[in-house]
């Protein structure tokens, strides 16, 4: 199944070499002697700073008196770091689901930038407003998760108590990069313990036995709770 970063690329494929659309940006393709979209990104991702972000500054002006065309082409170009931020934010769901909250989230700060109080470094600032707006979208761990009565599973009592998301995303985060766990242990934790997913609903909409999830949940668990244990 295609993800939404597929579909946008497959989108700019035509985009990019579209005259139309390069008409509708002729004043920011000026700023760079670009005679398409196409040649606009590449020159841009090869741009010193100060000149990458001059000509986003256009792109963010003309996309907030809303024109589509500008929208779209800076959502192209922030797209290496909106795919980071679906990397990240593991509690939003699974890859698709991840990758739609991530653009949906930059896609909303570009069209509502604000000019007035930040006229640069503008994709730094849209990805650090989107990454708050995915925060807020992820509910704070439950204190005590409940075991689901029809395992018997409990939560180790070894385990650090809940934290608040950005703490346990953390944990995550470095148990992955140590090799400790791997992503899908993460996501599983993550959707679970932080966005307050279901197990059950979890199972089966991957179609996976709801025991053999909770297992494999309370093996992950007891990873890291056996590396705090070492720490401690």
């Amino acid at each position: 199944m295609s993800t939404v970063f597929d579909l946008l690329d497959a989108e700019w494929r035509q985009l990019g070499s579209s005259r139309a659309a390069a008409r509708r940006l002729a004043d920011v393709r000026a700023l760079t002697g670009a005679r398409s979209l196409a040649e606009l990104e590449l020159h841009v991702r090869a741009a010193p700073p100060e000149d990458a972000d001059r000509v986003l500054l256009a792109l963010v002006t003309l996309a907030v008196a809303g024109n589509d065309t500008a929208a779209r082409v800076l959502l192209q170009l922030l797209l290496p770091g909106t795919r980071n931020l679906a990397r990240r934010w593991w509690a939003l769901g699974d890859p698709d689901e991840r990758a739609a909250a991530a653009v949906t989230a930059v896609y909303h700060r570009i069209r509502n930038y604000p000019l007035a109080n930040r006229p640069g470094k503008v994709a730094a600032n849209v990805l650090l407003d989107a990454q708050r707006e995915l925060r807020r979208a992820v509910p704070r761990v439950v204190a005590t998760p409940s075991a689901d009565p029809t395992v018997g599973v409990t939560r180790p009592a070894s385990l650090p108590s809940p934290a608040p998301s950005d703490e346990l995303a953390a944990v995550l985060r470095d148990a992955v990069a140590d090799g400790l766990i791997d992503d899908a242990d993460a996501s599983l934790i993550a959707r679970t313990r932080i966005a307050g997913h279901r197990v059950a609903d979890i199972a089966a909409d991957h179609r996976l036995s709801t025991r053999a999830l909770w297992h494999r949940r309370q093996r992950a668990e007891d990873r890291l709770a056996g590396l705090a244990t070492r720490v401690a």
